[in-house]
């Protein structure tokens, strides 16, 4: 069957002229790649935009992945590419917070540096989930994008460099900048023992 298919004999049907495999990959991934696009231009029908222009892009240049069972890396860092182009040309932002509703991706890292043991402090994980949240989406464009990149998308500071054609050491100093915004912004709201969990 064709959906239990992995990427790579998908990819062949595709070069072989089977288009409707290509819509089987983009059904695959279109969601947590709009995910990630919104995760950096935070504006709903831009983000969409943006991941339909990167699945054409991947489509015409489909012969040239060497690894064909590495299709998501590839399309996400050519759907990244566009959103950082995109975002440069248009500023196209909305208020902070305004992500539709959607945002399975990037729970990991909010999750993480809000994890308490007591299940007591429920409330509070929740309260400083939701700074955080909002404090990251109020750095500068800059800041916000290499955090997102390195603690959401996981990327290594090398990968982040290549992409956004700044040296590593930059990568590593806007990282130090951001998080110690976010730490500030965390202990002026009063949340001074959350501070071990965004370092």
């Amino acid at each position: 069957m064709e959906d239990s298919m992995n990427d790579s004999q998908l990819i062949d049907k595709v070069l072989a002229g089977d288009n409707n495999s290509f819509e089987l990959i983009i059904i695959k991934y279109q969601r947590k790649l709009y995910a990630t696009v919104l995760n950096i231009v935070k504006d709903a029908d831009f983000a969409q935009d943006i991941v339909q222009d990167a699945f054409m892009k991947a489509f015409e240049k489909l012969s040239s992945l060497r690894n064909r069972n590495q299709f998501y890396p590839w399309v996400k860092r050519i759907a990244i590419n566009c959103a950082l182009l995109s975002f440069e040309k248009n500023k196209r932002m909305v208020d902070v917070g305004n992500n539709s509703g959607d945002e399975e991706k990037g729970d990991d890292f909010f999750d993480r540096i809000t994890d308490y043991a007591n299940p007591e402090e429920d409330l509070l994980n929740d309260e400083l989930k939701k700074f955080v949240r909002r404090f990251v989406d109020s750095l500068p464009d800059k800041l916000r994008v290499v955090i997102i990149l390195r603690e959401v998308e996981e990327m290594s500071y090398e990968e982040i460099a290549e992409m956004l054609n700044i040296p590593v050491g930059t990568v590593r100093s806007r990282l130090f900048n951001a998080r110690q915004y976010i730490k500030q912004r965390l202990i002026n709201q009063g949340f001074v023992d959350g501070m071990s969990k965004v370092s």
